[in-house]
């Protein structure tokens, strides 16, 4: 049986476990506030080191590794500390970083930007554009400030490398420059087509006129079909180059944008066809349009075309029945994933009970010369639904075809309101 402690002996014991159990709470107080790095441990004779990787390192590390300028900056804007990525992106050593004012490394054309920026970003998160300079080397960056105050008197300062960025800028520049000039070529193959082809064109077809007035009865069968083929061709040209002129002329940079009434649109188109809705018997049953921010005389091509499109390719067994209608919904409403989920359209659908066509061509159609059907079947160029097509996209809206053969097709347009 083991002796017992005096009251004084207790009292001695008490006093020093109370001392350890101090010294414990002072440690793991230590490590808690990261102001200890490793610490040892006796257990069964034996001693082991444990190190305290602490959420503050892993932070440093991460820091360290970013693909971005990571800079702290008193308040003078002196740099007290920097990550390897900025000296790397200014290809200088370390020591040519720290301790140095920021403002040698900017260019004298944005040291204006960056005084405002930095002194904006010694109360309050700030961003911004501006060039470095260094070795005669202009390197444009976006920098991002957070005050750091009052925990540290310093600015932390995030460094994005633009260089990729502005090359792609460039790129894209050129390119645009490129595409001006063909657009400007097709402006001169428009004017060509207008005056050079059309003149001789219109030459060619008053002559035969005049062979089929005059000279008819002196040709044979053969001569005479002869020369119903050349007539034929000769309007077919015609025809070509008309539609090449309205497809080249099928641009926003000269063109007005107007909040017009649909109405009033299909009206024009449908006293414009009115011998050829009447030749066909057809039906064009119009609902409530709605008035949509629209080219006028672009929609009007788009409405002509569409309608023109039904009559040609109507159903021999029944009349031509044309449906438009209009309606005005966010994108969600409609069964359209190129359509932006809030954003309004103006929704105008144009149907009819024609032909039809296999679904699997309901991108092709809108391609320039694409034809389901030969000439001596339907006439056509092949170019009139890459027009609307064009238009369409003019109007940064979309547009689709549903369609099954005999049953008809439904041309689906969407307008950003």
């Amino acid at each position: 049986m083991k002796n017992k402690l005096t009251a004084k002996e207790s009292a001695s014991k008490i006093i020093a476990l109370q001392s350890r159990l101090d010294e414990y709470e002072q440690l793991i107080d230590a490590i808690k506030g990261g102001e200890v790095d490793a610490f040892a441990l006796r257990t069964n004779n034996q001693s082991a080191i444990f190190s305290i990787q602490t959420v503050d390192y892993a932070y440093r590390i991460l820091v360290e590794n970013f693909g971005e300028g990571a800079v702290n900056l008193s308040e003078e804007g002196l740099i007290l500390y920097t990550n390897h990525h900025f000296p790397e992106l200014l290809n200088l050593p370390y020591e040519s970083i720290i301790g140095n004012s920021f403002l040698q490394f900017i260019h004298p054309e944005s040291k204006e930007t960056f005084n405002e920026l930095f002194t904006n970003g010694l109360t309050a998160n700030t961003k911004g554009e501006l060039n470095l300079f260094i070795a005669d080397k202009t390197i444009p960056v976006y920098i991002s400030l957070t005050p750091l105050f009052p925990a540290v008197a310093a600015v932390g300062m995030i460094i994005t490398d633009l260089s990729e960025k502005k090359k792609h800028e460039e790129m894209l520049q050129m390119k645009n420059a490129e595409l001006e000039t063909k657009n400007n070529e097709l402006q001169a193959f428009a004017y060509v087509a207008s005056h050079d082809l059309q003149g001789p064109l219109r030459k060619i077809q008053i002559y035969i006129s005049r062979i089929v007035e005059k000279e008819r009865d002196n040709l044979s069968e053969n001569g005479k079909n002869y020369l119903k083929m050349v007539q034929d061709s000769a309007q077919r040209m015609q025809a070509l180059i008309q539609d090449l002129l309205a497809y080249s002329k099928t641009n926003t940079a000269e063109s007005k944008f107007e909040n017009t009434d649909l109405q009033q649109i299909i009206d024009e188109v449908k006293d414009d066809l009115k011998e050829e809705l009447n030749d066909k018997q057809a039906t064009l049953e119009v609902s409530e349009l709605h008035k949509v921010n629209i080219i006028p005389f672009q929609f009007r091509q788009i409405m002509q075309n569409l309608i023109d499109n039904a009559l040609k390719f109507s159903n021999p067994a029944q009349p031509p029945h044309i449906i438009i209608k209009s309606e005005i919904a966010i994108g969600t409403a409609f069964n359209n994933v190129k359509l932006s989920p809030q954003k309004s359209y103006c929704h105008i659908s144009v149907s009819d009970n024609g032909i039809g066509f296999e679904p699997e061509y309901k991108e092709k159609i809108f391609e320039v010369f694409y034809r389901l059907y030969t000439h001596t079947e339907y006439k056509g160029t092949g170019i009139g639904l890459a027009i609307v097509k064009k238009i369409v996209d003019n109007h940064n809206g979309v547009i689709t075809a549903t369609s099954e053969l005999t049953k008809g097709t439904t041309f689906d347009i969407y307008i950003p309101v």
